[in-house]
């Protein structure tokens, strides 16, 4: 009994000291990640094996790492490498790593990550570069040069749900895809995928044009000051795109850059939904469409395009820069479309549906049938290039406002007197368009008549001048001068302009509200000096001060020597 009780002592005595000891183990010794060094005399089959988790480590475990040291690899693939785990592939510096056919497909709750300073080229694959079927897939390459060259098929292609796609750093290249057939470079049929971290994306000369260059039908993240991804399409063709983003498909630009260039497409951007946030630019970010050639029909096509904070966007080269799409503006945004034949309007036939603006700030350019130049409303040369005059959130009117001089300034906007739907808010501007403001805002207007009669009867001949100016404010905001005074009446000169429903003076410092202000002038008799007569006197010098002290000390020394005569001669 005594020893059965001394052994179950001991017996707990170990197993105390095996869990603590289990509890002071750091965590990552549980289990050590398993590496394989490539030499790059590994055949095709072996290096799939290897990736894949058929081939084990001595003691069964997979390799968690697949490295490629620096030196030059090159493999002949017969076919795809089928990834249904977590693995890192990995381009140490100075590694270029080449596999020639083949193809990298991911499956459930796969994880794979392409990383190293170093370079991956997936070069003519059998069919697609990068290909999922699910979801829970996901495809990272961090820091890491990866490029995809000469896919029969999509050179990216993530179907069924789409993946999770992070690009981070590094460059990411998909070109010359697609040759034949109908499809493009990248097509992602939902989830996510992500660009940040300065990476640089580049997608070019891919696909027929159908599905474009990009076809995201996921939410695309792009952001970071450095990172840019660029499309530049080149045998798209005239019923092509450059980007195609369908009904369930966001792009988001926080902070980073994204180009499209299009050669040959009808296209830029192809959107399927003008009601969501089809696109969304943010935190500076920008985005920039151009087309170098082609049919250029349309810039950005049925698409919904916000902007917030000191974005950019800029649409040049095509005949309609929006077509059937409607742009929003927050913030202080820099907007220029530039369309041949509309800024933003739908194209007569195969229309991309309802067209609008909605700009709440910003310096934006896009013409409208009249715009205002120093208070003067007046006609744009060419006429109207937007089809639809641009609203705020409340629906109301606007009017383009060119404010020479103007940046980084907030103007404040008075709610509208006769409409308690039309709220205040403040429109603020940043960056200006080479000296030149270009803002939207309500607009109030000034009449300058000759006279009060002439006002007072409605004289329409009678008027001088109409100014206008953006409600709350005043004319010197907007550029605008006084008119000449009229010919002021026979005995009168002109005083001042007053406004004809409150009496007070008004000058181009007068905030305005209402919709129009008259004013007329008032004159007064001009005030006539008094013309005194001075008379001078000369100057009091010291000697004209003593002139009559020696007048009289002269008269007296006569006296006295006439006085002095006389007493000689009686003597």
């Amino acid at each position: 009994m005594k020893a059965s009780i001394r052994y179950s002592r001991s017996a707990a005595l170990v197993l105390a000291f095996l869990l603590s000891l289990m509890m002071m183990m750091p965590p990552n010794m549980a289990y050590a990640a398993t590496k394989y060094t490539a030499t790059g005399t590994e055949t095709a089959a072996q290096l799939t094996a290897i990736i894949d988790g058929t081939t084990t480590d001595a003691a069964g475990n997979k390799y968690d790492v697949v490295e490629f040291p620096a030196g030059t690899y090159n493999y002949n693939m017969t076919a795809p490498i089928h990834i249904r785990r977590a693995v890192t592939i990995k381009a140490d510096a100075g590694a270029n790593v080449t596999l020639t056919g083949g193809d990298f497909r991911g499956y459930a709750n796969s994880n794979t990550t392409f990383t190293g300073a170093g370079s991956f080229l997936l070069k003519n694959p059998n069919t697609y570069g990068i290909w999922s079927n699910d979801p829970s897939v996901k495809f990272n390459f961090d820091h890491t040069n990866f490029t995809i060259d000469g896919a029969p098929g999509f050179g990216f292609y993530a179907l069924l749900g789409g993946n999770t796609t992070n690009i981070k750093g590094g460059t990411f290249v998909v070109k010359n895809c697609a040759n034949t057939g109908n499809e493009g470079g990248i097509e992602v049929d939902g989830a996510t995928f992500n660009v940040s971290d300065g990476a640089q994306m580049t997608i070019e000369n891919n696909g027929n044009g159908t599905f474009g260059d990009l076809y995201m039908n996921g939410k695309m993240n792009v952001s970071g000051a450095n990172t840019k991804v660029t499309i530049n399409e080149t045998r798209a063709t005239a019923r092509g795109y450059g980007m195609v983003i369908p009904t369930s498909g966001h792009l988001n630009i926080d902070g980073a850059t994204f180009e499209i260039n299009t050669t040959t497409a009808g296209r830029g951007l192809n959107a399927g939904n003008n009601a969501a946030d089809t696109v969304n630019i943010e935190n500076g970010g920008k985005l920039l469409i151009k087309a170098n050639g082609g049919l250029a029909n349309s810039g950005i096509r049925r698409a919904k395009v916000t902007l917030n904070d000191t974005s950019v966007l800029k649409v040049e080269g095509y005949k309609y820069a929006l077509d059937g799409s409607v742009l929003v503006t927050k913030g202080k945004p820099h907007v220029t479309l530039n369309g041949t034949t509309e800024d933003n309007g739908s194209t007569p036939v195969f229309t991309g549906g309802t067209n609008g603006s909605i700009i709440m700030g910003g310096s934006v350019l896009e013409d409208y049938s009249d715009h205002v130049v120093d208070g003067a409303l007046t006609a744009t040369a060419g006429g109207s290039q937007v089809a639809t005059q641009p609203v705020n959130t409340a629906g109301e009117a606007l009017t383009r406002f060119d404010i020479r001089g103007l940046s980084n300034k907030t103007i404040n906007i008075a709610a509208d007197p006769d409409n308690a739907a039309h709220p205040a808010y403040t429109y603020s501007v940043g960056a200006n368009h080479g000296g030149t403001a270009y803002v939207w805002a309500p607009a109030v207007n000034v009449k300058f008549w000759e006279t009060k009669e002439a006002f007072d009867n409605n004289d329409a001949a009678k008027l001088i001048k109409t100014l206008t100016t953006i409600r709350g404010n005043n004319l010197k905001l907007v550029g605008a001068t006084m008119p000449e005074a009229p010919t002021a009446p026979a005995g009168k000169v002109f005083s001042h302009w007053v406004n004809a429903d409150t009496g007070e003076v008004f000058d181009v410092n007068t905030s305005l509200t209402k919709s129009v202000t008259n004013v007329y002038p008032v004159y007064k008799v001009p005030t006539v000096k008094k013309v005194v007569k001075v008379h001078k006197k000369g100057p009091k010098t010291g000697d004209a001060e003593n002139i009559p002290f020696y007048a009289g000390m002269l008269a007296g020394t006569i006296v006295a020597l006439g006085a002095t005569l006389k007493l000689k001669r009686r003597a």
